[in-house]
C-alpha cells in the first residue's frame, strides 16, 4: 500500500540518477523531468502448495519513481508507459526509454520508470548520498535468505543481498498501477484521460513474465492492472522467483505466458531470439481474447548497439561516476550500430494501436534458426525476421556475437555484435555506385514504411544511417 508520495527538488547539484534532461534536449522538445519517493509497505510472497501466498505482510520500503512528460498538457497523447528500470549493470538503466524515446516525445507520451532492485541503490548513494539515502528495501526475514549462500540468492549471481529483499518488487508495481488509474493521482495530476502500458528491457522483460502470470490477473480488478504490454528484448532466464530466498529458478520454471488478455508486443535481437534459452518461453502470435501476444525477431540487431550503450550514455557523468564505462568489448572494428530504434518505435506505435482501436499488429517469420545459431543467406545476414532495409539492401554482415577483447569481456560480446563491412568491389557488384546504392535503399525503405515496419517519421534517421554507411563504403 502506497502511504506518501514526495516529489524530489532538482537543483543544480542535485538531480535524478542519469537525468534524461540534456541528452535528449528536453527544454528544446517541451519535456520535463520529475523524481519521487514512494513510501509504502509490500507484502512478500512465497509459493505454498504451488500457489502464489502471502509469507510476510506490509514491509516498508522507500522506491524511486522517475516521470518525464510534456510540459504541456495539450500536448500529451493519452499514452503513459511504465518502465520497469533494468538492473543486470547494478545501476537503472532505461533501455525502453532509450529506445522509443524520440518517438514518446514527439507523440507526447509520458514515461514513467521505477526501480526494480535494491542492487542499484548503491550506486545512487555514491553519485548523491543525500539525495538517496531514505531509498529502503529492507529485509524483514534476513535468516530466510542466509539459507543460501549469496551469490545464489535471487534471480542473477551476486545481484542479491540477505540484508534487503527484492521480492518486495511486486506490491510496488501492482500498488503503482492502482495509483495511476486513480484520476488526478500525484504523479500525472490531471494529464488526462489515458491508456497505461507496461514496459521492460532484457532482465526488466522477464520480470514482466512473472508479472503477468502470478500477480497480474491473481484478483478481479474493475480494470486491468495494465492495458498493453512491451518486452523488449527479453531475457527469460532472468525470471525472478516470488522472493529471491528461491534462488535462480528460471530455468527450471515455465518461462511461457500462460494468459494474455491485454495486447502484449514482444520484440527479439539476434541475441535473444535463439539463445538464453528464451526458446522455451516465447510463444506463437496468437489474437484470441485470451491470448493477445505478437512477436517479432529484428534481423540484423544485437541486444547491445553502438547507439544505446555508447552514443546514449557519452560522457554520462552519472553512470561513469559508479564506474560504468558503456563500450564495446570486441575485438573487431565496427561495433553494431543497426538502427533498431526504428523498429522499436513501430513496434510501440502498433501496440498502441491494438489497445487503442483494436488494430491487429502485422506479422512476420521468425528468423530462422539450426542447431541453435541463426541461419544466413547469400549476403551473410540473417534468413527470415522483422526486415528493415539495412538487411534487405545490406552494405554489411551484421554478426550477433564479437570476439572478447580480454575474458573479462566474453558473456559482453555475446549481447554486442559487430558490423563486417563489404568492400567497395563488392558492393559495386551489387550496385554500381553509391547513387545506385541509396536508390535501392530509398525505394526499400518506402516499402518498409508502407508495411508499417517503420513510421514515417523515422525516414530521416534511417537515411542518414545509410548514407553515412555508404559514404565508408564507396
Amino acid at each position: 500500500m502506497i502511504q506518501k508520495i514526495v516529489k524530489k527538488e532538482i537543483t543544480g547539484t542535485s538531480h535524478p540518477f542519469a537525468t534524461a534532461y540534456k541528452k535528449c534536449r528536453f527544454d528544446e522538445n517541451g519535456y520535463v523531468e520529475e523524481e519521487y519517493f514512494i513510501h509504502g509497505t509490500s507484502n512478500i510472497y512465497e509459493w505454498q502448495d504451488g500457489r502464489c501466498a502471502v509469507a510476510v505482510e506490509d514491509c516498508p520500503y522507500v522506491n524511486r519513481i522517475l516521470v518525464r512528460k510534456p510540459e504541456s498538457k495539450a500536448a500529451f497523447s493519452g499514452n503513459v508507459v511504465v518502465e520497469i528500470l533494468n538492473s543486470t549493470s547494478f545501476i537503472d538503466f532505461d533501455r525502453c526509454w532509450t529506445l522509443t524515446y524520440r518517438h514518446m516525445m514527439r507523440n507526447g507520451d509520458i514515461y514513467i520508470g521505477i526501480t526494480s532492485k535494491p542492487n542499484v541503490i548503491p550506486a545512487m548513494l555514491k553519485l548523491d548520498e543525500k539525495r538517496y539515502c531514505e531509498l529502503s528495501w529492507k529485509n524483514p526475514r534476513p535468516e530466510s535468505s542466509n539459507a543460501l549462500p549469496q551469490q545464489d540468492l535471487g534471480n542473477m549471481e551476486g545481484a542479491s543481498n540477505p540484508e534487503t529483499e527484492d521480492g518486495l518488487f511486486w506490491d510496488m508495481l501492482t500498488d503503482l498501477a492502482k495509483l495511476l488509474r486513480e484520476e488526478d493521482n500525484p504523479l500525472i495530476g490531471d494529464y488526462s484521460p489515458y491508456y497505461q502500458y507496461l514496459a521492460g528491457w532484457s532482465q526488466s522483460g522477464a520480470y514482466m513474465i512473472r508479472f503477468v502470470n502470478d500477480f497480474a490477473y491473481a484478483e478481479e480488478l474493475d480494470r486491468p492492472y495494465f492495458d498493453g504490454y512491451f518486452s523488449a528484448g527479453s531475457a527469460s532466464s532472468c525470471m525472478p522467483d516470488l522472493n529471491q530466498s528461491y534462488g535462480r529458478t528460471a530455468l527450471t520454471q515455465s518461462r511461457k505466458l500462460k494468459k494474455m488478455t491485454e495486447p502484449f508486443i514482444e520484440m527479439h535481437t539476434e541475441s535473444e531470439n535463439s539463445l538464453w534459452a528464451n526458446s522455451e518461453a516465447r510463444g506463437e502470435n496468437s489474437f484470441i481474447d485470451d491470448m493477445k501476444y505478437c512477436i517479432y525477431d529484428v534481423a540484423g540487431a544485437t541486444h547491445d548497439s553502438k547507439s544505446t550503450m555508447i552514443d546514449y550514455y557519452l560522457d554520462d557523468r552519472d553512470v561513469m561516476l559508479c564506474g560504468i564505462i558503456p563500450n564495446y568489448p570486441g575485438k573487431e572494428v565496427h561495433p553494431n550500430g543497426f538502427p533498431y530504434e526504428a523498429a522499436f518505435q513501430a513496434a510501440l506505435q502498433h501496440l498502441y494501436d491494438w489497445v487503442r482501436d483494436g488494430k491487429q499488429p502485422f506479422t512476420t517469420e521468425k528468423i530462422e534458426v539450426k542447431d541453435g545459431v541463426n541461419v544466413t543467406d547469400e549476403t551473410g545476414n540473417a534468413v527470415g525476421g522483422y526486415r528493415l532495409p539495412f538487411v534487405e539492401v545490406p552494405l554489411c554482415i551484421y554478426h550477433p556475437v564479437s570476439t572478447s577483447m580480454k575474458p573479462d569481456f566474453a558473456f559482453a560480446c555475446t549481447l554486442f555484435g559487430y558490423e563486417e563491412n563489404y568492400t567497395r568491389e563488392k558492393a559495386v557488384s551489387l550496385y554500381g555506385s553509391y547513387v545506385g546504392y541509396m536508390k535501392k535503399f530509398q525505394e526499400n525503405l518506402s516499402q518498409c514504411i508502407e508495411k508499417g515496419l517503420i513510421l514515417e517519421e523515422d525516414r530521416g534517421m534511417c537515411m542518414e544511417y545509410a548514407q553515412r554507411k555508404a559514404r565508408e563504403i564507396f
